[in-house]
């Protein structure tokens, strides 16, 4: 499954927060988890992440390890071609 995630930064992140980021994502990537892409944006949100996931429990059990740190909007993203299959 895939997952666009919107990140607002609760507080300004230190350099402790993006290691602890950086293994988290190396612990989940055994469980499935993969980060595709990761952009820093500007307006409402301050991050925004494309996931690949086996589900969504994965995903907030990932999330979740920053919820101190981070308030999320999530997503559910469906490939081009099998969106147009559900329309048509």
């Amino acid at each position: 499954m895939y997952f666009v995630t919107l990140v607002r930064f609760r507080r300004r992140p230190t350099k402790e927060d993006f290691k602890a980021f950086d293994e988290a994502e190396k612990e989940f990537e055994k469980r499935g988890l993969r980060i595709l892409n990761d952009f820093y944006t500007l307006g409402r949100f301050d991050n925004v992440l494309v996931i690949e996931a086996p589900d969504e429990k994965v995903l907030v059990e990932f999330l979740g390890r920053f919820f101190d740190l981070v308030s999320t909007e999530t997503l559910v993203a469906i490939p081009r071609a099998e969106g147009r299959k559900l329309f048509l």
